[in-house]
């Protein structure tokens, strides 16, 4: 494995892990969006409490799954160190 096979590697492993809770963020919060303009409710809590909810149950169900990429990567990636160095 080359450097930019580590840095690509770097990315993929990045959104594996982040990507589900980034996403579960925007739907939550454009759904609390949409129902605070609807009901012209205007409180900085409600949008906090869901996300910490959603945030909670996605690290519950998906964290596993997350953390097995990022271990996947980080076997690669000190496999790869000898390869690095000796170019």
């Amino acid at each position: 494995m080359n450097a930019s096979g580590v840095n690509s590697g770097a990315w993929l492993a990045f959104a594996e892990l982040a990507g589900p809770a980034l996403l579960l963020m925007l739907i939550i919060g454009l759904g609390a969006g949409i129902l605070q303009t609807a009901t012209q409710v205007r409180e900085a809590s409600i949008p906090f409490v869901l996300k910490l909810g959603g945030l909670a149950l996605v690290t519950m169900t998906a964290g596993p799954l997350m953390m097995g990429a990022v271990e996947h990567y980080a076997t690669r990636l000190f496999n790869a160190i000898p390869g690095l160095l000796h170019g």
